[in-house]
């Protein structure tokens, strides 16, 4: 009985530990999110900072365990948790604001520092120490303490799951900080506890840990290198997957949480996966993901099939690298080392991922290049079985001579020509070369058990088809500006339809005729076909006007001029701003002739500094690559908008996306406010007597004026639409969940169609 108290204990006061660590990571980013633009580098940011708080509370509880018996140490730990009880309950200083022209990572890292920094290093500290207490003890199980890291892991994943589903959609960011504030007032009760039980049954003297054999720097490279793996790759899958959707934390846990899934399994007594499964599904999954490239080409999957493949493929390539870093795990007596290296094998992933990548990578291809590490890591441990033991039976009936020959003796040489023959496939045709990788990534079936061979093959497909890479992406064929910043990866290209088309991560962000015939014309999401026609409603009225557009672009709405109208754009980004002004790339800004500004700096947070009533349109456009930052839509910042504008001055949103459904969350807030909102839909095309085209665009209103509304309807607009289980979104508050799939839009888009197909049969 008195053992099994010691283990409960010990293993509740790991779980509530753990719990707090991981549920601060998306409490306290989702606090941050707002004053950095939305970007997905704003949690890559924070992982690396949280990683280098784990690695300094491992290093923490590494050294005190060297130089300090368990008691003083112990009293050490609890008096840090009580000294950092003075930043609760967590919040943002005040007047803490990003630079505006500058690379805000430092800022993000030193308001972490000054706020959550504390708190998450001794709680860093606390897994290893308390491991460290148990093995001294004389619990049955003190030689083998590494099975409480389940109870810390299970306490992990359980925070991580239950943010998105219970904790984000009840509580308030207000409300979450306090409730956080009791649980680490709790924990420091039970480490109290937890030091006073191991008080009482620690040995006599210190005792001696057995060690089979001193720990060597080859073990401890191999360590560093499979913590790497995984951490690595959770941050490069997270931002491939909010590239395109959006920055929330529902997207930031999910990668975490089966990262922290992994240690639960590879640390487990009995893993319900073995490191050789593990591979082996890795292998599979790695395919899987080549035929759908191959398959599917340029055009994008459904978001819940992309988003299972590669989070699945993360999760069998994390537990695989886990598995083999369990396997060459040290005796107890190096316990704390262990958990040291590891952790700054983590922290160096996410060091490569948020800060060298982006500043020395201008594709974003570290995804692809730590998946091409881990093929390499495939059955570290041991040779692996060859394919023709794997299909004996099958196999017996061509000769066993035969076989060995093919899979035995001559399988490097075998993968050599198939690469060869994938890169001699690329000389004729573009078709001939996607044939070509389609049956090399079925031929990667025969070497599924080989690891060199496997390995091989995989690294070239991967160069060949890296994630978030489009090969030959629609018809472009010349690049003339490519460069990678904080925000994602900017690319300016021309196609084959005589285009210029600005590209933030792998959506369009603006396009203009390279003609001259046409070159004053607004294309792209802003023809003259789209809900953009709202402009010509403020034609109509007299006087001088001001616009101003959240988000720049390529500068096209600076051509929808009036000689008393002036243009202010508010850009997050200078490099976007470099470009629009850039003349030998884009020339609306100069050629159109309307007079602007440019306001670097996030768009709410200038906006908000701006007087009362000195806009007659507001266009809300912002996107980071194709998602739009939550925090631009809120109830908040809506308010700010409207602040801002004159009496029955136009608040327009641009929220055409291909995966979430912003309509209805807009509505719920125009309800509050007291406004109507009225949204439009219009479909893709060409211009009339042109090649030139033009997007599906869906844009949304928000008035309380009653003329403008009879206007609108006279244009195509109608009310928003509702959707069920939407609320509207606040500072405080948003569900991802709740809008994921495009409902309403496509049943505006449905309609639209069906109208146009009638009016041209007739």
């Amino acid at each position: 009985m008195k053992h099994k108290t010691f283990t409960a204990v010990y293993a509740f006061t790991l779980l509530i530990s753990a719990a707090l660590l991981f549920s601060i990571q998306p409490l306290f980013s989702k606090m941050v999110l707002p004053l950095l633009g939305g970007t997905p580098q704003v949690w890559n940011t924070a992982m690396v900072f949280f990683q280098l708080c784990l690695l300094g509370g491992y290093a923490y509880a590494h050294g005190t365990s060297r130089f300090l018996s368990i008691k003083a140490q112990g009293f050490l730990h609890l008096i840090l948790l009580i000294v950092f009880t003075v930043v609760l309950p967590l919040s943002i200083p005040d007047g803490w604001v990003p630079p505006a022209d500058q690379n805000p990572t430092l800022w993000q890292l030193s308001v972490m520092a000054m706020t959550v920094g504390g708190p998450f290093f001794v709680l860093s500290g606390s897994a290893p120490m308390l491991q460290r207490w148990f093995s001294q003890s004389d619990h049955p199980d003190a030689d083998n303490p590494y099975f409480l890291y389940g109870a810390s892991n299970l306490g992990s994943m359980t925070s991580l799951l239950a943010y998105p589903v219970i904790i984000e959609p009840i509580w308030t960011l207000s409300a979450q900080s306090e409730i956080w504030s009791y649980g680490y007032y709790g924990l420091i009760a039970l480490t109290a506890l937890s030091i006073l039980v191991v008080w009482k049954a620690t040995l006599p003297q210190t005792k001696t840990l057995s060690s089979s054999s001193s720990v060597t720097w080859p073990q401890r490279l191999r360590w560093l290198l499979l913590a790497f793996i995984p951490s690595s790759l959770m941050l490069g899958v997270t931002t491939y997957i909010t590239t395109d959707i959006a920055s929330v934390p529902l997207l930031w846990i999910l990668p975490l949480a089966l990262y922290v899934g992994t240690f639960i399994i590879v640390f487990a007594r009995k893993p319900l996966i073995t490191a050789k499964h593990a591979a082996i599904g890795f292998a599979v999954l790695l395919i899987a993901f080549f035929i759908q490239r191959i398959a599917f080409g340029n055009i994008p999957p459904h978001p819940f099939i992309n988003i299972t493949l590669h989070f699945t493929l993360f999760f069998f390539a994390a537990l695989m690298a886990h598995a083999e870093l369990v396997r060459a795990r040290p005796a107890a007596s190096h316990l704390t080392e262990f958990y040291l290296l590891m952790s700054l094998g983590g922290a160096l992933g996410g060091i490569f991922n948020a800060i060298i990548a982006p500043h020395y990578l201008i594709i974003p291809f570290e995804y692809a290049a730590v998946l091409i590490l881990a093929c390499f890591v495939r059955f570290m441990g041991e040779d692996g079985q060859s394919f023709k033991e794997f299909l004996s039976p099958l196999l017996r009936r061509f000769g066993e001579k035969g076989m060995d020959v093919l899979f035995e003796r001559n399988s490097l040489l075998g993968a050599i020509i198939l690469i060869a023959g994938v890169f001699a496939a690329n000389i004729p045709s573009l078709h001939v070369f996607y044939a070509s990788a389609g049956i090399v990534s079925f031929l990667m079936l025969f070497f599924l058990l080989r690891r060199w061979s496997f390995a091989f093959i995989a690294a070239a497909l991967l160069l060949m088809f890296p994630p978030g890479h489009n090969r030959g992406y629609s018809g472009m064929h010349e690049v003339l500006h490519q460069d990678r910043n904080f925000f994602g990866v900017i690319r300016v290209k021309d196609t084959a339809d005589h285009e210029r088309v600005l590209m933030h991560g792998t959506t369009s962000h603006g396009a203009q005729a390279l003609s001259d015939e046409y070159k004053m014309m607004p294309l792209s999401y802003y023809s003259i076909h789209s809900p953009i026609n709202a402009f010509e409603i403020l034609d109509a009225r007299a006087g001088q006007q001001r616009v101003a557009s959240i988000g720049l672009g390529v500068g096209v709405i600076a051509c929808f001029q009036r000689d008393d109208r002036h243009f202010d754009f508010y850009e997050i980004d200078k490099d976007i701003a470099d470009i629009a002004e850039d003349p030998t790339l884009f020339t609306y800004l100069p050629d159109c002739g309307s007079p602007y500004d440019i306001i670097l700096g996030d768009g709410r947070l200038k906006i908000r500094e701006q007087k009362d009533d000195i806009y007659d349109m507001l266009l809300l456009d912002a996107f980071s690559s194709d998602n739009i930052p939550v925090h631009l839509l809120t109830r908040e910042a809506i308010e700010i908008y409207k602040r801002v504008l004159k009496p029955g001055g136009i608040l327009i949103f641009n929220i055409s996306n291909n995966h979430l459904d912003l309509e209805p969350v807009l509505k719920e807030t125009a309800d509050e406010l007291g406004f109507t909102a009225y949204a439009h839909v219009t479909e893709g095309g060409t211009i009339d007597g042109t090649d030139l085209r033009y997007y599906p665009a869906h844009f949304l209103i928000m008035t309380d004026s009653s003329s403008l509304l009879a206007q609108l309807e006279d244009k195509g607009w109608s009310e928003a639409m509702p959707r069920d289980g939407v609320r509207g979104w606040t500072d405080q508050y948003s569900n991802i969940l709740s809008v994921i799939g495009n409902v309403v839009a496509t049943k505006r888009a449905k309609a639209v169609h069906e109208a146009n197909k009638a009016e041209n049969t007739e």
